[in-house]
């Protein structure tokens, strides 16, 4: 019967599971070296230099931004191109991220080095901390071309599928990193031992990937040549910028609410307050490691179906990321509120600044969940290209807002205002998503109805299901085929067609790989007074272009010569280690 079979996310959100790992180790790359570099010379020095370490993170985050500027375009976008079928696309696009990344670093580099000394003058007022930023900044300026060369091509390789890969080498780097940075640091190397540990870790881990990417056999980007044309070159690179613009200053704006917030405290609380706002973004870098692995995690993927058009599959990736991303940062936010003095003391705060910081930290971590969705939104309208709501929220959220409340209300509450003012960020936010969502429905010609911003009914689908290949399912997916088309006054021999086309991919897919449980996901819509049938599944590459008659005697094979005289036309590609294949009747 028809009703057998249902859509359901499990194959795109195992997928996603897959990605987000290797992810938030990319993100650890990040964030888990400040931490942890934190945590080391908070105990073996003192607090001030884990102060001095948290307040060069607006460097870090100009460096992020420009990385993610780059790079977060690039997974969207050859996903979509990806998802759409055009390789020769997806490998340009790849090719201009490449050079684009080589470009950046070495402006960024240039930049940095050359000027040191005025960048911690920008950094902090506070003497003391001056002195010791400016020791691991003269190694950390080194860093920073370094990690957006190894945070832009992590997302390449995730995006080709490669993302364990990435986890492995960024778990060598990372442990290398932990390992390094206590031998240094614990013997006398002071604050340049840890920025020396993070230089020697992310070069071990670019090594590693890099070797490994270039000699699997699975890889389906490839490098081809992007200067013949400039007029397309310079078209396809601002399609890139505008495509991570969001993102990118989103997270650059960060650097500068950083910075604002420091001179707010340093006015109010001195030295003192801006140590517990360093432990108040190190608690931010852990949330910001499950952001985003779960924004890296869902690109690709929201990109691959949105190029497929498969809107529903969409909406229900997007809500299963959003409610896996509050569970998490839920956890940690409750632990932040109930044990505040566990996290104080982890970072060596002195006892005398508990009450105060336990406030802080309560407060504080309240807004990162309000981060969580904000973040998770955001990413999501840079995918489908919505930028301009993205645009405005990653200002609304990242500064327009924490600032002047965090200015206003400390003159009122002192230090417990600005801790408020970040709860106010996000709560503007929200309404921000809101307001535009309904005004962009209300606009849509009754196309859109929730804050999705993509199309909820899709006149041309007669059918979206989801299986798993087998050969009891094979026989019920062409029988439930062939009645919907049938019910539908379709001719008869289409019907009988696609059923017999159906069955044939379910039965080769489940032979193919030799009896494991595949996922496979069947769409048939109407186009172009053709039926056209969609098929997503999550076993071993295989495309049925690539056989002939000499191999029906293969089991592998059986039934793909009767599959391609009955199509008009069959298109496969490999999507994120996922098998696509379109066939037309």
């Amino acid at each position: 019967m028809v009703m057998n079979f249902m859509k359901t996310g499990v194959l795109v959100e195992k997928k996603f599971r897959e990605f987000f790992i290797p992810t938030v180790l990319a993100s650890m790359a990040a964030q888990l070296g400040t931490i942890v570099n934190g945590i080391i010379v908070g105990n073996f020095i003192n607090a001030n230099a884990m102060a001095a370490i948290s307040a060069c993170v607006p460097l870090n985050q100009i460096t992020y931004a420009t990385a993610v500027l780059i790079a977060i375009g690039s997974s969207a976008l050859i996903a979509v191109a990806a998802g759409s079928r055009d390789k020769a696309k997806a490998d340009y696009i790849f090719s201009v991220v490449v050079a684009l990344s080589i470009f950046f670093a070495l402006l960024l580099g240039t930049i940095f080095v050359s000027h040191v000394y005025e960048i911690s003058k920008i950094l902090t007022s506070v003497e003391d901390l001056r002195i010791l930023m400016y020791e691991y900044l003269i190694i950390m300026v080194w860093r920073c071309p370094l990690f957006l060369l190894s945070f832009t091509w992590q997302t390449l390789l995730r995006t080709d599928g490669m993302a364990k890969i990435v986890s492995r080498g960024i778990l060598i780097g990372q442990s290398l990193n932990v390992a390094l940075s206590f031998l240094l640091v614990s013997n006398g190397f002071g604050i340049q031992g840890a920025g020396i540990a993070l230089i020697s870790s992310d070069i071990i881990a670019i090594s590693y990937m890099l070797k490994r990417y270039f000699s699997a056999s699975e890889r389906t980007r490839n490098f081809c040549s992007i200067f013949d044309n400039f007029g397309n070159l310079f078209k396809q690179v601002f399609e890139l910028l505008k495509s991570g613009f969001p993102a990118a200053i989103s997270t650059g704006l960060i650097s500068i609410k950083i910075w604002a917030i420091y001179q707010i405290l340093g006015e109010i609380g001195g030295a003192d307050s801006m140590t517990l706002y360093a432990v108040c973004m190190a608690c931010l870098s852990v949330i910001s490691m499950c952001i985003a692995g779960c924004n890296g995690a869902m690109m690709p993927v929201v990109g691959m179906i949105y190029g497929e058009r498969d809107f529903a599959g969409v909406r229900s990736l997007v809500k299963y990321v959003l409610k896996f991303a509050l569970k998490l940062s839920g956890a940690f936010v409750a632990f932040a509120i109930i044990c505040p003095q566990v996290i104080l003391s982890l970072y060596n705060i002195p006892e005398n600044l508990f009450a105060e910081g336990s406030t802080a930290l309560r407060l504080f971590s309240i807004s990162l969940l309000g981060v969580t969705i904000t973040f998770l939104v955001m990413y999501y309208y840079s995918t489908i290209k919505r930028r301009t709501v993205a645009n405005i929220l990653s200002v609304t959220e990242g500064i327009l807002v924490v600032v002047p409340a965090a200015w206003i209300l400390s003159k009122q509450f002192g230090l417990t205002g600005v801790w408020i003012a970040f709860i106010l960020a996000e709560v503007a936010g929200f309404l921000m998503i809101w307001i535009y969502s309904r005004y962009v429905c209300k606009n849509s010609g009754g196309k859109l109805n929730d804050i999705f911003l993509i199309e909820s009914n899709d006149s041309a689908l007669i059918m979206d299901v989801s299986l798993n290949a087998n050969t009891e399912n094979a026989a019920k997916i062409s029988n439930s085929a062939k009645k919907i088309l049938e019910e539908r006054k379709f001719d008869k021999t289409v019907a009988v067609k696609v059923g017999v086309a159906l069955e044939e991919m379910t039965l080769n897919i489940e032979k193919f790989n030799a009896g494991k449980k595949i996922d496979v996901d069947v769409r048939i819509k109407q186009e172009d007074k053709k039926v056209v049938i969609s098929l997503r599944d999550n076993g071993k590459s295989f495309n049925p272009l690539e056989y002939s008659v000499e191999e029906e005697e293969n089991l592998h094979t059986d039934g793909i010569m009767l599959l391609k005289s009955l199509a008009s036309n069959i298109k496969y590609s490999r999507v994120l280690s996922l098998n696509q294949t379109l066939i037309e009747i």
